[in-house]
């Protein structure tokens, strides 16, 4: 590896989109007996138009927008009419004037919404099978837990959000495991912040085998930029930088890189494991682009028709003002601060004066305008925010409402499942090694999906998870995972662990309880045998035989009107206190 082939190395494929070249234009022929069982078909070669990470840049913010782009919307170019040419103050014969230009930021609307249906919730994880001995389930459910938390801990879910972004913007991402001085992280790689990402994967499993990272930093001395490359394989991480173009090598080059392809240049800085049992990599890519790209063209039409109605309204804002008549018979007089007219005198009947009524093109522009906007949100699986007068909508309505962005955000969570899948086993190596339990939480059989977000109405779930749970059909610990506004790591032993402390306090009270009853219940005794001792009978304890009764245990010695010398009170008064 450190003789890497950069020319192989720092090489993807690039984004496309098909061009209508060749659109139905593969001859005919005569439908006759036979003859269209004689025909073969024609090879058409498709003609693909290649579009960048950068293009999509562009497109995502209103100023790289097309409607800026001088020579696919020129400016207007007009003649002077004082222009001169013997009078050089007059300017030039010819001067531009400027368009109107509107740009609007939908690419992000739509990639924010298909965003958040995703990350909204969680991401979701069980175990993925189950066991009938308790001892090992409960350690499984332990060590999930720990998962848990430690996916929570390493910020995972902030990482999987800028992964799915990137996804969604510059279609594609990656998130690099890492282990630095014991301590477990992700860093998510992106071309928005200056990644070029190059996958290269086993031509027979699949998977991924190496991947390479190319981006640019300054120098030691912060005044040369220079180009790194960051390459990771099952073993090794390796980080080369490129020397081309400077004087003398850096004294930190551990092996200069020489005659590959004419790829001269490259220097091993570092070489390390990365300690991890695999490629700790996650990458994933969509090739048909960004979430906006079936609707690209539509939002650059409503860009384009929204600035020719602002070039028109320019243009017929203001009314046109005209007399009609002989010079000598028509006077004007005006407003000597503005140059307004105010009084126009007219000598003859034939003589005429009023305001230019132009073209109203604007419910023209008006129809297109609505209507390409609808399209915009329809194609690209974007629900507008509907008007509520008041109420909460029922469940039903609102998945109806939402169907749309939560059909695209179910397409989406199948693509990035791969991504989740390897992102989740880096993950549980990392928290593992973390924890000294790295064999253990790796060798979990952790089931995670992603839970589109909706919106939804809380209370109407609520009363039916409450109703499952009653019913017996839903498990209170399903339940309580799935209770929105309250998800906690480990909620369910939450739950068991109070109601365990519950149920030992009402046992001490119990205890208690019985334990009062039974003084009371001695105490009641030995008030009768006294009472009994008085009146001359014979007591089955304290007689008048004195036989063998209860042994006195309290500590307590009574006097001849029975009387303690602890309390000094009278017996009766705690006998009817507690009776």
């Amino acid at each position: 590896m450190e003789n890497l082939n950069f020319r192989e190395i720092l090489v993807k494929k690039p984004f496309y989109e098909l061009k209508p070249d060749g659109y139905m234009s593969h001859g005919t022929f005569s439908d006759k007996v036979g003859d269209r069982s004689m025909q073969n078909m024609p090879y058409d070669p498709c003609v693909w138009r290649v579009k960048t990470q950068s293009d999509f840049l562009r497109e995502y913010f209103p100023s790289g927008h097309r409607i800026w782009d001088k020579n696919a919307y020129p400016d207007i170019i007009k003649e002077n009419p004082e222009w001169d040419p013997k009078d050089p103050t007059t300017g030039n014969r010819y001067y531009i004037q400027p368009i109107t230009r509107c740009a609007f930021s939908f690419q992000q609307v739509v990639a924010t919404k298909h965003t958040l249906h995703l990350t909204g919730n969680d991401i979701q994880f069980e175990l993925a099978d189950s066991t009938e001995e308790l001892d090992k389930e409960e350690e499984s459910q332990k060590n999930l837990n720990i998962f848990k938390k430690g996916w929570l801990m390493h910020n995972m879910e902030i990482a999987f959000f800028e992964a799915v972004s990137s996804y969604m913007t510059v279609a594609e991402t990656a998130a690099v495991g890492y282990i630095d001085k014991g301590k477990f992280g992700v860093k998510v790689l992106s071309f928005k912040n200056g990644d070029y990402l190059y996958p290269h994967y086993d031509s027979i499993t699949g998977e991924l085998s190496v991947f390479a990272r190319k981006y640019y930093d300054l120098d030691e001395d912060g005044n040369a930029q220079i180009e790194w490359v960051e390459v990771w394989d099952d073993t090794y991480y390796y980080r080369f930088r490129n020397d081309i173009g400077k004087k003398s090598v850096t004294k930190k080059a551990v092996n200069l890189i020489k005659g590959l392809f004419g790829m001269n240049g490259y220097a091993l800085v570092e070489k390390k494991e990365h300690h991890f049992n695999s490629i700790p990599v996650a990458y994933i890519r969509n090739d048909e682009g960004p979430c906006w790209s079936n609707v690209q063209k539509n939002i650059e039409d409503y860009e384009e028709a929204f600035s020719y109605l602002c070039e028109n309204n320019k243009a017929y804002a203001f009314p046109v003002f005209y007399v009609k008549g002989d010079g000598d018979e028509i006077t004007i007089s005006g407003d000597d601060m503005t140059g307004a007219a105010k009084v126009i005198a007219m000598n003859s009947k034939d003589n005429d004066a009023g305001f230019l009524n132009g073209t109203d093109a604007s419910d023209a522009f008006a129809t297109q305008l609505n209507k390409s906007y609808d399209l915009i949100y329809e194609l690209s699986f974007t629900v507008k925010p509907p008007e509520l007068k008041s109420g909460d909508l029922p469940g039903v309505a609102i998945k109806l409402l939402y169907s749309p962005a939560l059909e695209v955000a179910m397409n989406d969570s199948q693509k990035l499942q791969p991504f989740l899948d390897k992102l989740v086993e880096i993950a549980k190596f990392g928290i593992g090694h973390e924890n000294n339990a790295t064999a253990s939480i790796v060798g979990l059989d952790i089931n995670a999906w992603i839970e589109p977000y909706t919106h939804q109405n809380k209370t109407e779930l609520l009363t039916n998870l409450a109703t499952a749970v009653q019913n017996g059909f839903l498990s209170k610990q399903t339940a309580s995972e799935r209770c929105p506004d309250f998800p906690k790591n480990a909620e369910w032993e939450r739950i068991l662990r109070e109601k365990k402390e519950e149920d030992q306090q009402d046992l001490l009270m119990d205890i208690q309880r019985a334990d009062n009853e039974t003084e009371n219940a001695i105490e009641e005794e030995e008030a009768t045998a006294r009472i009994n001792k008085q009146q001359g009978g014979n007591d089955i304890n304290t007689g008048g035989g004195r036989k063998a009764g209860r042994p006195n245990r309290s500590g307590k010695k009574w006097d001849q009107n029975h009387n303690n010398d602890v309390d000094d009170k009278n017996n009766w008064k705690h006998y009817n206190q507690t009776h």
